[in-house]
């Protein structure tokens, strides 16, 4: 009954965005669905492929800015905005950020912004107040001592940029003979063959990944998403027990570092720097291998509130709840 009468006020107060937080979908490589834009530093630049969720508290933003447009950035008010790609382009989502750093490396930098503001436009303003105040509430219930503390706009903002479809890769990092297989889904390419990713600072994960100094990231198969998702415990191990995978690996093309013999897609990174920005530690570096090996859907993860405006849009049903492998 008190099951039952929750749910009856999630849908009266907050509708079809009620449903799950994260939703799985089957989409192609790159995904067509919406264009990630950030004005204010120069002409609207299309950041799309060129953009990375760098930390989740505090709430950061990574894009990959020539000199011009960074210092334009600085002396200036910018927006990330998220439109769809076809259609009428309806603006999604848009944040105001302000510049808070750079990652610097030898060929490439990132410029760091913190999130000032935000609105998602996938929700009515009474009903995203509504959504934000009862999930917090939520996360306060469930957990009084939370690994990662996500202040309401931090919330928001992590809401309206998975309206952006996340990929989930499995990341493969070996060191001195042992390593760690695990899924991720903070992660984006950079401008000019750069890559950068985010993973839980307090986890055993990161630390491993930073003294490998290098990775391999696997693209997997939508079908493959549930399988993926198991593997989410590995963040808090050190090492994998490589016999006990429920899948065949086979050695990637540069590191030779193993992946899942399924993999669409591996890319093989050479990590240039580290920064511990918070709640996650952000990698940055090149890319050194770019192996495609099959075209089919990859895997990958939208929010809850997204999937409720798609469906609407489309008189589609309710998604089905799922939960993300790495947030």
């Amino acid at each position: 009954m008190k099951y039952s009468i929750r749910e009856v006020f999630e849908e009266i107060v907050l509708g079809r965005a009620a449903g799950s937080q994260q939703c799985t979908l089957g989409l192609p490589d790159p995904q067509q669905e919406v264009r990630v834009w950030l004005e204010g530093a120069g002409s609207p630049l299309d950041v799309t492929s060129n953009h990375v969720v760098a930390c989740a508290s505090p709430l950061l933003v990574g894009v990959g800015l020539d000199d011009k447009r960074r210092r334009q950035a600085l002396s200036s008010t910018v927006w990330l905005k998220i439109r769809e790609r076809s259609g009428k382009a309806r603006l999604l989502a848009e944040m105001t950020l302000q510049f808070f750093d750079q990652v610097r490396t030898p060929g490439q930098e990132l410029s760091l912004f913190r999130v000032r503001s935000c609105r998602n436009y996938c929700l009515s303003l009474p009903r995203l107040w509504a959504y934000d105040l009862y999930k917090s509430f939520r996360r306060w219930r469930r957990d009084k001592n939370p690994e990662i503390r996500m202040s309401i706009l931090g919330a928001r903002s992590m809401s309206a940029l998975f309206i952006c479809p996340r990929p989930v890769v499995l990341v493969t990092a070996m060191h001195e003979g042992a390593g760690n297989i695990f899924p991720m889904n903070l992660f984006g390419a950079i401008s000019d063959g750069y890559f950068a990713f985010a993973l839980n600072s307090l986890r055993s994960a990161a630390p491993l990944v930073e003294r490998a100094g290098r990775v391999a990231l696997s693209s997997i198969p939508f079908e493959f998403a549930d399988m993926v998702r198991s593997l989410g415990k590995n963040h808090r191990l050190e090492f994998a027990n490589w016999n006990q995978l429920p899948f065949q690996v086979a050695p990637s093309k540069a590191f030779e570092f193993p992946t899942p013999e399924f993999a669409l897609r591996v890319r093989e990174l050479e990590i240039d720097a580290v920064r511990k920005l918070g709640s996650h530690t952000l990698f940055f570096g090149r890319v050194v291998q770019d192996e495609r090996l099959r075209n089919d859907p990859q895997f990958c993860m939208i929010h809850g509130i997204y999937q409720a405006w798609r469906l609407a849009q489309s008189g589609g049903a309710a998604p089905v709840p799922v939960h993300a492998a790495e947030v």
